[in-house]
């Protein structure tokens, strides 16, 4: 972790140092730089919890060369140096990158598990969404079909014993074609499977 740090451009934090004499030394931007990269590669990433490591991680004593930070000093230095950590994590990335320990064709931010609608059947071409449609279309235009006659012979009163005639329930089924048309005619078409 050192020699990785020490040969990256820091040339951005040393800006941030005063030249003049005044005030308490400074640790050296290598140390912290260092020291946040070790602790935030071992998952240690508050500022609490880089302060302890100080005292407990053999690494972190051999990077502050047995000093103990505290974790206002790392908190205030991560604060100062947003940009320029940012852009040094880019560095990082090349350099792991150029020695062949990532393969940078393919680099997440990281592995939260997602839900999503991305099933094969989700995104369809342009002549499966119209046969979708004109199913639904016909289903729905047969139920609604079966009802107005229905209504009609009720009406008329042919139906003599409507108590021994069999319950159809096609409200549920309707429902379901009305959801599955709208989704069928909001969805555009998608790449060829």
């Amino acid at each position: 972790m050192l020699e990785a740090v020490e040969g990256l451009d820091l040339s951005a934090f040393e800006g941030g140092y005063r030249a003049d004499g005044q005030g308490g030394a400074g640790y050296p931007p290598v140390v912290l730089v260092t020291l946040l990269f070790y602790c935030y590669s071992k998952g240690v990433r508050s500022s609490r919890g880089i302060e302890r490591a100080c005292w407990d991680d053999l690494g972190c004593r051999i990077i502050t060369a047995n000093r103990a930070v505290d974790r206002s000093t790392v908190a205030r230095f991560v604060q100062r140096h947003r940009d320029a950590l940012t852009q040094l994590f880019v560095q990082v990335l090349a350099l792991c990158g150029s020695r062949g320990l990532v393969d940078l064709s393919a680099v997440a931010v990281d592995g939260s598990p997602m839900d999503a609608n991305a099933s094969r059947d989700s995104d369809k071409q342009l002549h499966r969404l119209e046969a979708v449609i004109a199913r639904c279309e016909d289903e729905i235009g047969a139920l609604m079909d079966d009802a107005c006659d229905h209504a009609r012979l009720v009406e008329t009163g042919d139906i003599w014993d409507a108590d021994s005639e069999p319950q159809r329930d096609d409200w549920p089924k309707l429902s379901r074609l009305c959801d599955l048309l709208a989704r069928a005619r909001t969805q555009g078409p998608g790449p060829a499977l």
